[in-house]
């Protein structure tokens, strides 16, 4: 069965098992089977159902909404992976490696992301997506990471262009391997961090890793592993 996994930035806060057939209530309200402790969350915020053919979210006529991948939904269906925000926690939704779902989603491909804008969509064609970096300063949103090598630096012919004094034009790689992903040092005068240690050569990135170049904060999330 499925798991929604509540974080809020870079901490991992529960996971919850969402049940063929139940339902997982999500609000304010200690009663709620996710409670998220916010202002910003009505009491009964939001629920999600397992319905015949899949599962579905529903927002419960709250004050400030629910936004699945950017999108203020009132009700839709999850697929894999799906980030839903409430106030400024994220859940994300999916499945167990080997289980059956009724749909797969399709990610968007390599594309160049500018950090510096307010919020980022990338897109293009369409591939399952396995790991992407949460951006959790100097932007907002997702960037998958699709290709064998996604290049970030300061030169605009990288693929993730990073604004900030002493980023190098590429300051680091991320390299897709068979079951991980390698951080690479490259260049530049100030180094990249990852949590909080300057990177020196190559690091297998974990889970909730946070990345930081120049002025912009990343974390990764690899989706793939989440759900064992």
């Amino acid at each position: 069965m499925p798991v929604v996994q509540l974080q809020f930035k870079d901490r991992v806060i529960s996971r919850h098992r969402v049940e063929p057939g139940g339902s997982l209530t999500i609000g304010r309200h200690p009663e709620s089977d996710v409670v998220i402790d916010n202002a910003a969350v009505s009491g009964k915020h939001a629920k999600i159902d397992g319905l015949e053919g899949g599962y579905f979210i529903t927002d419960l006529k709250s004050t400030n909404g629910t936004v699945i991948n950017r999108t203020m939904i009132t009700t839709c269906q999850l697929k894999h992976g799906d980030s839903i925000l409430i106030g400024r926690h994220q859940l994300i939704f999916g499945y167990a490696r080997g289980e059956t779902r009724p749909e797969r989603e399709l990610a968007p491909l390599d594309k160049t992301v500018v950090m510096d804008v307010g919020r980022q969509q990338p897109s293009g064609s369409s591939a399952e997506l396995n790991a992407y970096l949460s951006i959790l300063k100097g932007g907002s949103g997702d960037i998958p990471l699709t290709k064998k090598v996604t290049k970030i630096g300061k030169d605009p012919a990288c693929d993730i262009v990073v604004p900030g004094f002493g980023v190098g034009k590429i300051s680091m790689t991320i390299s897709k391997m068979p079951k991980s992903f390698l951080i690479n040092y490259i260049s530049g005068f100030k180094r990249p961090r990852v949590n909080g240690e300057p990177l020196r050569t190559s690091v297998k990135l974990r889970e909730f890793d946070t990345v930081e170049i120049g002025t912009t904060r990343l974390q990764f999330v690899f989706r793939e592993s989440l759900f064992m």
